[in-house]
Parts: C-alpha cells; sequence; structure tokens
C-alpha cells in the first residue's frame, strides 16, 4: 500500500517530465531466421536495404549470406586467390559496405607462432562462374579474396587488425602495430588497402579500436591513450581525410580508464561505446563536438557490436543493450545490425530477427 502511495505522488510531481512509475520497453519479441547452412557467426550488417551475415561454415572456411527480408537466405560464394593457403581456411571477422559496393575482413591463426593471417574480401559482380569452395554463384556476386603483400597485415611490427568500416570515399580498417594506433584505407571497389603505421598524430602510446565516416568526407578513428606513469586511459580520437595527415579530436577528459571500441553513425550524428572503467560507457558527436553520456553494463571482453535501430543505441558486450538498459537476446549474442526498427541478432551459429 505504501508504495503504491508514493507511485500516485511521484505521477502527481511529474506531469512536467513524464511518469516516475512508467515501465520500461519491452525486449523484442525475437524469432529465428534460419540459415540455409551450420554457421559460426562474426558479423552482421545493413548493406542498402540486404541483410548480410557473415563467419565460417561449420566444416571450415569463410562463408556469407544475404538476405533481401531477413527470413529468406542466399548464399555468397567464396572465391579466394588461387596461391591463397589461408584463404580457403579463414573466419570472416567483419562487414561493411558503401552503396553496392561491399568488403570484408577474414582471419585464420598461421604459421610457427599461430599469428592471424589476415585478407580482405571484395564483393564482384563480374561473370557467373563457381568460387573454389564449391558454391553456385547467387545473383549478387561473390567475395573475392584480394591479394596483398605480407606486410600489409603482418609482418614484425603487426600486433592486430581490427574493423572495418565504410563510407562514400570507400573503406577503412582500425587496427594497431607496434608503432601504436594504425590504419588501412582502400577505394570503393576495395580492391587494395594501404597501412598507414608510424604516423605522425596518430601513432604513439595509442589503439585505435573502429573508423566511422563523418559527413564531412572525413574519417574518425576511435579508441584511447595511455596516460603516462598511469594504469589510466583517456578515451581518443583521430580525424583524417586520407590517412596522410591526422588531427585531435578527443572526448572530454575521464579519470580512470577510457577507451572507445565502437562507433556508428545515427544521421548526421556519431554514437560511440566502449570502456569506462570496468562498465561501459556512450558518447555522443554532435556538430562537431564530443559529449559524454550514461554509464551501465560491462564486460572484460569490450563492446563487441553496435548498431543504431531507430534512434536508440544497441551494443553487445556481455549481453545486449538498449540505450544502456540490458534486454532479453534468445542466445548470448555476438553481432547486431539494425534497419528503422528492426533489429538483426547474431549469436554464435544462429540468427534472430525482432523490432524495439
Amino acid at each position: 500500500m505504501r508504495s503504491s502511495f508514493y507511485c500516485r505522488v511521484a505521477i502527481a510531481l511529474a506531469v512536467l517530465s513524464g511518469s516516475a512509475c512508467s515501465k520500461p520497453d519491452p525486449s523484442p519479441a525475437w524469432h529465428e531466421s534460419r540459415l540455409p547452412a551450420t554457421a559460426q557467426l562474426r558479423a552482421v550488417a545493413d548493406c542498402g536495404g540486404r541483410w548480410w551475415a557473415a563467419g565460417a561454415l561449420a566444416a571450415g572456411g569463410p562463408a556469407a549470406w544475404t538476405s533481401a527480408d531477413g527470413t529468406a537466405w542466399q548464399p555468397v560464394p567464396f572465391a579466394p586467390l588461387p596461391t591463397s593457403y589461408y584463404g580457403p581456411l579463414e573466419v570472416i571477422t567483419d562487414v561493411a559496405c558503401t552503396g553496392d559496393r561491399v568488403a570484408m575482413i577474414g582471419a585464420v591463426p598461421g604459421g610457427a607462432h599461430g599469428n592471424p593471417r589476415v585478407s580482405s574480401w571484395r564483393l564482384d559482380e563480374g561473370q557467373p562462374d563457381e568460387g573454389r569452395l564449391g558454391q553456385g554463384r547467387p545473383a549478387g556476386g561473390r567475395m573475392v579474396e584480394n591479394p596483398a603483400p605480407f606486410g600489409t597485415y603482418g609482418g614484425d611490427t603487426a600486433v592486430d587488425v581490427g574493423r572495418l568500416a565504410a563510407g562514400p570515399g570507400g573503406f577503412a580498417i582500425a587496427g594497431n602495430r607496434s608503432t601504436g594506433a594504425a590504419a588501412w584505407f582502400a577505394p570503393p571497389d576495395a580492391k587494395v588497402f594501404t597501412l598507414f603505421e608510424n604516423a605522425p598524430g596518430l601513432a604513439g602510446d595509442t589503439v585505435a579500436r573502429a573508423a566511422v565516416a563523418l559527413p564531412d568526407g572525413r574519417w574518425a578513428f576511435v579508441g584511447g591513450q595511455a596516460t603516462r606513469g598511469s594504469a589510466d586511459q583517456r578515451a581518443a580520437v583521430w580525424l583524417t581525410t586520407d590517412g596522410t595527415t591526422w588531427t585531435r579530436d578527443d572526448p572530454p577528459a575521464e579519470s580512470g580508464y577510457n577507451e572507445i571500441q565502437r562507433a556508428v553513425r545515427d544521421g548526421d550524428d556519431v554514437v560511440a561505446a566502449g570502456a569506462r572503467g570496468t562498465s561501459f560507457g556512450l558518447w555522443r558527436w554532435h556538430a562537431g563536438r564530443w559529449t559524454t553520456g550514461r554509464t551501465f553494463g560491462g564486460d572484460p571482453g569490450g563492446v563487441r557490436s553496435m548498431a543504431i535501430a531507430d534512434g536508440k543505441t544497441l551494443v553487445v558486450g556481455g549481453g545486449l543493450f538498449l540505450d544502456g538498459r540490458k534486454i532479453d537476446a534468445p542466445e548470448p549474442p555476438v553481432a547486431v545490425a539494425a534497419r528503422g526498427r528492426q533489429v538483426l541478432l547474431a549469436s554464435g551459429s544462429r540468427l534472430w530477427l525482432g523490432q524495439v
């Protein structure tokens, strides 16, 4: 009785700001979207009105599927280079698109030390033929492995190759070398990625985790910069047009450990998420200025995936979060994409559709 009384009082006092006792938005009603093969899923995306899901086949080898409605999925064949040893063994780790151009990143451990062997892939819509993996070519084309010198992604200074992003100017990859944060850029045809390492203004005590295309044609790379003599780190952002020159555009500094790990467009804004201490934090870039958003959740593995659904922020990391509130997921999620209110969620081997 007492709690009901206080609730009525709160409602009476909250006329101008909304109900203090309103229920949170419900979690999506998920239903499974079945793929035509057993898969290990790592990435999903909405590419110009088509859904993409990518990873590897259960039997091994890179794999991807595409669908207009998220229910009927068509396999996309892969065509590794004829001389490629690792290409046919890779797992696709990320997919991005600009217009009708689609690119992917794949990797598999290899060599004496088991370091990742990385390739980039591009959608080729040339003449129909058979991919080396034995799948028939769908109407949407096939994914072709790009040639690249070993030092492009590996070599003595290699650390990691991170997330793939797309924009009107082409594609960008965020990652790290022994000299600090690094970047790779490719034109819209996604055939050749060029590495920028030890770049003034970017390298140093820095890490880059993701990139996002800005409305003015520049790229924003996000990550963190170490605080000398401390275990702390501040969130960091670097801006560039083509990788040759870099300028800093950091969010307001906060104490403790901070690192931006994912960033996505929300109209002309950018919304970012990452580590804030042992929790997650949100940031927003609006009209050229960063502000700090709410703190929520947290997971040692960090933010794995992020999307904007009908203006709401979806974050995958130790569960699924909608605008900072943990919501139900049918299985532990690994990646999320959105189109309007519709959400495509990937777990380890299955896809799910829902609405927010």
